[in-house]
């Protein structure tokens, strides 16, 4: 039998070749890219067709961030484009449209600090949720609708956050988006087989606290606050078990403990001869960690970059063990 060849372009599976052509670079801030390296990426957003002349979503971020950051303005265009109706009760839409475009560009290429910038593409994201179709899987009691309603909620946010992430990725942004909001960026394969997979989960409305803790532990982490990091990832965890067994909402001195032997007990966390230790150790190392390295007791030793990770990817793991157990 005549054995069909396979073309395969010059150097594809040689990492040598595609440094020569692209070299390789070290995580950096968004605030260290150059300007050009800003105006390539947004390019890849018009390219892509997320970028448009008259955007609602655009308008709607620009709008939110001027609500909220007032004394700052961040989109000077937009403010003083104010709302105004004509004789024939058409309205000036147009051209504020065309007012935050400009600033959604001037934010994205020219402002320093990346957390306005990530506040507005988070924003910009949001934007495209489908919150009909979220509120529904909030109210959906059967499994396999609220799971349709949830992918439907995340259709478009999943399209634009594959076509940010790449551009993230390309330009070694520390900064992965998921249904949860920015994650840092790890290696390859931990994202996509822990985070990723593990966020996706959690965007069910009956996640929505633990989302919510998981979010504000990665900004932390983002904004070099590693201590509060970890107060977060004990609050997480401690969230999660609790809803696990339908105590949302208690708390008290060795909650954590109680809700691991309940959850054990109840066969929602099933014990084996592999299970038992993990959730011990994890057990240990959360609660030794919370101890000497967060705020939430005078820190023995400062907290470290790699501390606050390795304490997050801890979390991540037990999330995703216990989620694939528990379906």
């Amino acid at each position: 039998m005549t054995k069909i060849p396979k073309f395969k372009l010059y150097g594809e599976n040689d990492l040598r070749i595609k440094e020569d052509i692209q070299p390789r670079l070290g995580l950096r801030k968004w605030s260290d890219l150059e300007t050009s390296e800003k105006a390539i990426a947004f390019q890849e957003l018009q390219n892509k067709g997320w970028i448009v002349a008259y955007s609602k979503e655009i308008l709607e971020t620009i709008e939110y961030l001027n609500y909220h950051f007032l004394r700052q303005c961040p989109g000077k265009k937009l403010h003083s484009t104010p709302r105004e109706v004509d004789s024939r009760g058409y309205d000036n839409v147009s051209k504020r449209m065309n007012a935050a475009l400009l600033d959604f560009t001037n934010i994205f290429l020219n402002e320093k600090p990346e957390a306005l910038v990530f506040r507005m593409l988070t924003k910009f994201a949001e934007s495209y949720i489908d919150y009909n179709s979220y509120q529904s899987a909030e109210k959906e009691k059967v499994d396999e609708k609220r799971h349709e309603y949830i992918e439907k909620a995340f259709n478009q946010f999943d399209a634009l956050s594959n076509c940010l992430n790449h551009i993230f990725e390309q330009f070694s942004v520390n900064a992965v988006l998921t249904r949860n909001g920015l994650v840092p960026r790890q290696d390859e394969k931990i994202t996509r087989e822990i985070y990723e997979p593990t966020l996706k989960v959690l965007s069910d409305p009956k996640w929505k606290t633990v989302s919510e803790d998981l979010a504000a532990m990665f900004t932390d982490y983002r904004e070099e606050r590693y201590p509060e990091a970890i107060t977060k990832a004990h609050r997480v965890i401690q969230r999660f078990l609790q809803i696990l067994v339908g105590k949302e909402g208690k708390s008290g001195k060795g909650e954590v403990g109680k809700l691991f032997s309940e959850a054990k007990a109840t066969g929602i966390i099933p014990v084996n001869r592999f299970t038992e230790p993990i959730i011990q150790v994890f057990q240990g190392f959360i609660s030794s960690e919370r101890a000497n390295k967060s705020t939430a007791k005078p820190a023995m030793k400062a907290a470290t970059p790699s501390d606050a990770l390795l304490v997050m990817n801890v979390v991540m793991v037990f999330l995703q063990h216990c989620l694939q157990e528990s379906k």
